[in-house]
């Protein structure tokens, strides 16, 4: 295999120090890695876009050390069209929006002074990081074809109008361009418009690559294959379907005869982080040049974290379908929500029975005083006491006892300290300072309802609604509560 890398994501609220990045770009060597791509965004201190340097962004200077210093190759992951959101929502750099998104958010592609700041940003790369590569990005242009300038043409011909050129440009500067290549899946006749030199990063995290990428081979393009380490979907870590994915696809690429595996991880924040899950990265690296997995995980993560790793990433999740399917569904209805109570509404009865049971005497079978093992595991255990204190204050509330449910929600909110305490933790490794706000505001939306309650005098809303972010005293229909 002659690509073997994995990216570390540090576009999503990471502050990782020179020395622990030092330290993975050693470990990856050891693991079997011969490349490592930093997936910047707006996390690194561009010279050319200062408005978007946030405190604790990759610099320069440490990027320079960390290249001179690497035992592989070191690739400068962009964004430059879509995933901008960082840029345009940092005061001064709102005029690069397509238009308003909510979530992830596109430059405009066709205007001049748009390509010209992604322009600016890769110039910044290119000069700090020496390898052959640069990733451009070019993901989930959702946004194609919103705003006045590029809604006339179709959205293939923006993004090959876009890219092109752009592709163009690296080559011209010697180096050579990298794009994700979920939209060309999406409006395959951009191919025609890109230089072959360009390389394509095929990520499909559900299903083998070999259709897309053997599309991509034919057409003339070498090809990067692109599983992922599945904790982005997860509340830490499906075990199973990260084995199976990556698997998938180095089959696909050793059958197409691609360039090799890149493992992608990602958004390692909103209550996950990359401490407790390194073994598995490294052990994917071993994965690629021939390793069973189970020794792989057991030589980067020891016997205790092997074991971990199977009861939580199997056994655990597997209790029940609630924590095993779907979009990351506890962290989506708790934590991405902001809204602790947002758990409890869609899942406020299988905690408290024979479930709740066996995922707590799951969690309590890990033993290891390592925090970086027992997180997960105590993650999983809080989020099942918090339903079970939730629903312990819902039944005094139901039955008129005021005072008893305010004091379980005071009595709960005390125990979201160690929330806290953990998101300060890996917040003091490196890991996202979002975190400790979220874990504090969430605490905080308790002790709001707790007072709430007090408040009440003879009519009561529901539990529900009264729990709500969006409940405010007398909206007794709550016509618009269930819409936030």
């Amino acid at each position: 295999m002659q690509f073997a890398g994995w990216t570390i994501d540090l576009a999503r609220e990471q502050s990782l120090p020179e020395s622990t990045l030092a330290d993975w770009l050693s470990r990856s060597a050891s693991a079997g890695y011969n490349a490592v791509g930093l997936y910047l965004e707006h996390r690194y201190a561009y010279p050319s876009a200062p408005q978007a340097a946030a405190p604790g962004c990759l610099t320069p200077e440490v990027a320079a050390r960390l290249v001179a210093g690497s035992p592989v190759r070191v690739i400068p992951f962009l964004n430059t069209l879509g995933h901008m959101e960082g840029f345009m929502r940092s005061e001064g750099l709102q005029w690069l929006s397509e238009g308003h998104s909510d979530g992830s958010a596109q430059m405009c592609p066709s205007r001049p002074e748009c390509v010209e700041f992604a322009r600016g940003l890769a110039l910044d790369a290119l000069s700090v990081f020496t390898d052959e590569w640069v990733h451009l990005g070019g993901d989930e242009t959702r946004q194609l074809g919103q705003c006045d300038l590029c809604s006339p043409k179709e959205k293939a011909t923006v993004y090959a109008d876009y890219f092109g050129p752009l592709c163009d440009w690296v080559l011209a500067q010697g180096r050579r361009p990298c794009l994700w290549a979920d939209m060309l899946i999406e409006h395959p006749e951009v191919l025609e418009r890109l230089p072959k030199e360009t390389v394509l990063f095929d990520w499909q995290y559900h299903q083998s690559p070999i259709e897309s990428s053997r599309v991509f081979r034919d057409a003339g393009f070498d090809v990067v294959c692109c599983p992922a380490i599945h904790t982005y979907d997860s509340a830490w870590c499906y075990l199973d379907e990260t084995y199976d994915n990556v698997d998938q696809h180095i089959e696909a690429a050793d059958e197409l005869g691609a360039l090799g595996v890149c493992v992608t991880t990602w958004e390692f924040s909103y209550f996950t982080n990359f401490f407790s899950t390194l073994p598995i990265i490294f052990a994917a690296g071993r994965r690629l040049r021939g390793e069973e997995w189970d020794a792989a995980l057991r030589e980067e993560g020891g016997e205790e974290f092997f074991a971990m790793a199977n009861t939580v990433g199997r056994d655990l999740i597997n209790t029940t379908p609630f924590l095993s399917k779907g979009w990351r569904q506890v962290r989506q209805n708790m934590v991405l929500s902001q809204d602790p109570f947002g758990l409890w509404r869609v899942w406020r009865d299988e905690p408290s029975g024979p479930v709740g049971d066996r995922v707590l005497e799951l969690a309590a079978s890990i033993t290891s005083t390592a925090p970086e093992i027992r997180y997960p595991a105590d993650f999983y255990a809080f989020v099942v006491q918090w339903v079970r204190d939730c629903n312990h204050a819902y039944r005094h509330y139901a039955a008129g006892e005021l005072s008893e449910a305010s004091a379980a929600l005071h009595e709960a909110a005390a125990k979201f300290d160690s929330l806290i305490d953990w998101m300060g933790y890996f917040s003091s490794l490196g890991g996202s300072v979002g975190d400790v706000h979220r874990a504090i505001r969430l605490k905080t939306r308790v002790l709001d309802v707790a007072n709430a309650i007090t408040s009440l005098q003879n009519y009561r809303p529901s539990f529900e609604v009264l729990s709500h972010p969006a409940y405010v005293p007398g909206d007794q229909a709550a016509w618009r509560t269930g819409q936030y």
